[in-house]
């Protein structure tokens, strides 16, 4: 299938998507779904309200850092358990309670021992992004072969090269697959912990939800998928650039 084809079928089901869901809005009004041309009126008035805009940046921030903070802990955590028999397990079951755990039980928790700033939102995110990153990574770690760090030794690869060479580009769809998979959960998180605290994104929606109409409502939804697949976008973009020779090896969707 042609990129050309590939687009225009992509076109062609979103057009699809938007007509119906004209139709079901229109029929069901503003109060129960509204129509898409009604959610463009919101989006255009988000975008030039400069309140809104500051506050939607002021919500990012927190889950970028909280992202980055889980990218810095959970893939060489993941590296390691991959690598020492030892510390996968030590750290093998505390990763798999923590991954299937909902941060929702433990936000009163972190409420209670962080307050309800700044921190606590990065703290949400990392504790529900980490683990996704980590288990991910683990995963490339293990296929690593020990045949191929042996061929490196023979030629005199240090450690740090036999790193740099061998393993790093071996891990690197693992980091960026694991990378992907937590920023996605960093931005979930992001909006859950600002519904709890109501605030940011999360009290706008909140705020949004006591409205008559569900045009704001939607139209919000529609910013944070936004947010999404510009960051995920942005992450490829970034993988690219730091390794070029993986460009075209990832299955075409």
């Amino acid at each position: 299938m042609t990129n050309a084809t590939r687009l225009s079928l992509r076109l062609t089901g979103l057009a699809l998507f938007l007509i119906i869901w004209e139709g079901t809005g229109r029929y069901l009004g503003d109060a129960l779904m509204a129509p898409p041309s009604a959610v463009a009126r919101e989006l255009v008035a988000l975008a030039q309200d400069a309140g809104a805009r500051e506050t939607i940046w002021q919500s990012i921030a927190p889950a970028l850092v909280g992202f980055a903070i889980a990218c810095v802990v959970g893939m060489p955590m993941g590296v390691v358990m991959g690598r020492s028999p030892v510390w996968n397990a030590l750290l093998q079951p505390w990763v798999s309670t923590f991954v299937v755990t909902s941060v929702a039980a433990i936000v009163p928790i972190l409420i209670l021992l962080i307050g309800t700033g700044w921190w606590f939102v990065v703290a949400v995110v990392v504790l529900s992004s980490v683990w996704y990153i980590t288990l991910t990574t683990y995963q490339g770690a293990v296929r690593i072969e020990r045949r191929w760090l042996d061929v490196g030794r023979s030629f005199g690869a240090s450690r740090i090269r036999s790193f740099r060479t061998i393993m790093l580009p071996a891990l690197f769809p693992y980091l960026l697959a694991g990378a992907r998979i937590g920023l996605t959960h960093a931005i979930r998180s992001m909006v859950l912990a600002q519904l709890f605290i109501v605030t940011g994104i999360g009290g706008m929606l909140n705020e949004a939800g006591m409205d008559v109409s569900t045009a704001r409502l939607l139209a919000l939804l529609v910013v944070i998928m936004g947010i999404g697949l510009l960051a995920s976008h942005g992450l490829g973009r970034l993988a690219d650039w730091l390794a070029p020779w993986q460009r075209g090896l990832e299955p075409r969707r």
